[in-house]
């Protein structure tokens, strides 16, 4: 009997080996399947019909939303990838490719502004749903471009310093920023001052959460603060470059005990999550445990998205670890359900996050945005195709060779 049980228990741990996440290489696709995860996230939010995609991703999981999962695994990714790079090149050479890769992204932002300002006159092209943003609730809209005449010196203004455009797009600008300031982070993590680096960020933001300022006149800065959004991308570039260490620290016990309680925590805020009174969701997918008000006081003040606040910083992280965990453990099973779709996505994150306001603006000339309408079997067919064209484009490499990755 003993010997039946030992058989079995030997059975069990050779199918959990099999499953579990071991290729080796340079790339960590479970970065890049995550990566994919955000994007598409992202993509579903901006394409504005109500959708079984929704059902799995506006904030369903957490409190948490794509956008925070780019900024994230953004800097994760400059972390990682530059802690190798400075082993073989000096900061001024690393921080030069930033400055470069910097101002391509910021080309591209200004073409993108510029094509949107001209479909306008197109008159058999609707491009409002990428030239204003709309509150679905009220359906009240703003105009995210000028509606009068304006002089040929304030139109240089407002493009050049980004304070137009589509409201898709404008992590785009917040992504710059950092970028230009990412040199004096890697800076500081070369010198191993990983303690003032992380303390100076959270500084900063504790006192925009008090004290909420712009700084700057970029449009942007109304849905991702600055002071407020460097960091989690300083989070995730400290993260990314003691990856190596973080790992071996999960194996020991202290580590075990600090995985484990990251993993409850997302647990109870995933909970919490269940209660939200998103006013487009199907009240039968919700638990009603939390009263209304007392939830929405809870999200404001402590998980607000545009401000960051702390909770969802938590349940950022938390959630993180926790999928990172998952993908770990069951690599095999999940890689052959989607990693097939998602990890080129992944790998392509800023190409297919470039491209996705033109595929907004496409479906948007064939379908009203309307998160009221809940026709769920077309609306999921319209972000199916949507990311499907994305993907096939990003497997391919459409115009690859103009549009940064």
């Amino acid at each position: 009997m003993s010997q039946v049980a030992s058989a079995i228990s030997q059975k069990e741990t050779d199918k959990s080996i099999a499953w579990r996440y071991s290729l080796a290489g340079e790339r960590d696709l479970r970065i890049d399947f995550m990566r994919g995860i955000a994007l598409v996230m992202m993509v579903v939010a901006h394409t504005e019909v109500m959708s079984i995609f929704n059902i799995f991703s506006w904030e369903r999981f957490g409190l948490t939303t794509g956008a925070e999962g780019f900024v994230i695994l953004s800097g994760f990714m400059l972390g990682m990838l530059n802690r190798v790079r400075l082993q073989k090149a000096v900061l001024l050479t690393v921080g030069w490719g930033l400055y470069l890769r910097a101002w391509k992204i910021y080309q591209v932002n200004i073409i993108i502004i510029v094509s949107f300002l001209l479909l306008r006159y197109f008159p058999f092209i609707n491009a409002f749903e990428v030239t204003h943003f709309t509150d679905r609730f009220s359906g009240t809209s703003w105009s995210l471009y000028p509606l009068t005449p304006q002089i040929k010196e304030t139109w240089f203004n407002i493009i050049l310093y980004l304070q137009i455009g589509p409201h898709q797009t404008q992590i785009l600008g917040l992504y710059i920023f950092l970028l230009l300031l990412s040199p004096l982070f890697l800076g500081m993590l070369q010198k191993g001052h990983v303690y003032p680096l992380l303390g100076v960020s959270l500084l900063i933001y504790g006192c925009w959460q008090r004290w909420p300022v712009r700084v700057m006149p970029c449009e942007f800065e109304f849905a991702f603060p600055l002071l407020a959004w460097q960091f989690i991308f300083v989070l995730g570039m400290c993260c990314g470059w003691y990856k190596a260490e973080l790992i071996s620290f999960a194996r020991t016990p202290p580590g075990k005990v600090a995985v484990a309680a990251l993993v409850f925590i997302a647990l109870i805020l995933a909970f919490v999550a269940q209660n939200h009174t998103n006013p487009f969701m199907p009240p039968a997918l919700l638990m009603h445990v939390i009263p209304p008000a007392e939830f929405n006081a809870f999200y404001h003040t402590w998980a607000a998205k545009n401000g960051l606040g702390p909770v969802r910083i938590l349940n950022d992280i938390s959630l993180m670890v926790t999928i990172y965990l998952l993908l770990t453990w069951c690599w095999r099973p999940l890689n052959w359900l989607a990693g097939w779709f998602l990890i080129p996505l992944g790998q392509r994150s800023l190409y297919t996050f470039i491209l996705h306001v033109y595929i907004v603006l496409a479906v948007s000339q064939l379908v009203t945005f309307d998160l009221w309408h809940q026709a769920w079997i077309v609306n999921t067919l319209i972000h199916a195709v949507a990311l499907g064209v994305l993907w096939l484009m990003a497997k391919y490499r459409v115009a690859a060779r103009w549009i940064p990755n």
